[in-house]
């Protein structure tokens, strides 16, 4: 009762069809996302060529299926999707959303992913976000990768599970690290509580973050999650990095 509340309140203050969520300008009620005709046009929607495992969107010069990251490394989970590219605009958006106290965006972006994962033919059972280490979440008030799990569970019509995964340890900021630092910065520093092994046992698991870079965060998340019966791990994001590949 006190969360409709809250968010009816902040429905109030925010309205979420009134501002483009990119640019801040004002916009038509209609427009979809809350996203301005520009701002549209704008974001590098991931809708055409992508990378095969991790979802990754492919520059469509290239002829491989496979990102750079994926040829290189393998991968704990089954598959990634991802709605747009990590580009400026997008930058700004989860930027927002995660530093500047505006959870609100959690309704549009979830709404974005959504209708991108609804395209796909994807069986899963429950939802899992990525978890934010305990002192981390309580500065910033939230996790976002927990909200829009929240969201997305509503519109699949899923169970969320956001107490599954703990973060044990608090690590390195992961965009000054390389991929192997990435790696070792993030190994061992989930769990997965003893009280919920039993609920994840032999299920598909769709697990939810903002952001997708190289995996190393989710492919950990992953990892423990086969090591206590999972069945399968699936990964939505959001955002994925750019990715460059050679030409053959």
């Amino acid at each position: 009762m006190l969360k409709k509340i809250f968010e009816d309140l902040m429905e109030l203050i925010y309205p979420s069809n009134i501002y483009c969520i990119a640019c801040g300008n004002l916009i038509d009620k209609t427009r979809p996302y809350s996203l301005c005709d520009s701002c549209v046009r704008t974001l590098k929607w991931n809708n055409k060529s992508s990378c095969e495992k991790c979802g990754k969107k492919l520059n469509e010069s290239f002829s491989q299926n496979l990102c750079s990251d994926c040829m290189e490394s393998q991968h704990f989970f089954e598959k990634g999707y991802s709605c747009v590219e990590y580009g400026l605009a997008e930058r700004k958006i989860l930027h927002n959303f995660k530093y500047k106290d505006k959870a609100y965006l959690c309704r549009k972006l979830s709404e974005i992913m959504y209708d991108r994962i609804n395209l796909e033919n994807l069986n899963v059972d429950m939802l899992i976000p990525v978890p934010m280490y305990i002192r981390k979440q309580r500065i910033r008030g939230y996790n976002q990768a927990e909200l829009l799990t929240k969201y997305l569970s509503i519109y699949m019509q899923l169970p969320y599970y956001k107490k599954v995964l703990v973060r044990k340890h608090d690590t390195k900021p992961m965009n000054s690290l390389g991929v192997e630092e990435r790696k070792e910065n993030i190994k061992k520093a989930f769990t997965v509580k003893d009280k919920w092994v039993k609920i994840i046992q032999n299920k598909k698991i769709l697990l939810i973050d903002d952001i997708y870079t190289t995996g190393s965060t989710v492919d950990e998340c992953s990892r423990m999650l086969l090591n206590n019966g999972a069945d399968k791990i699936y990964v939505f994001a959001f955002a994925a990095g750019a990715d460059i590949l050679k030409k053959v």
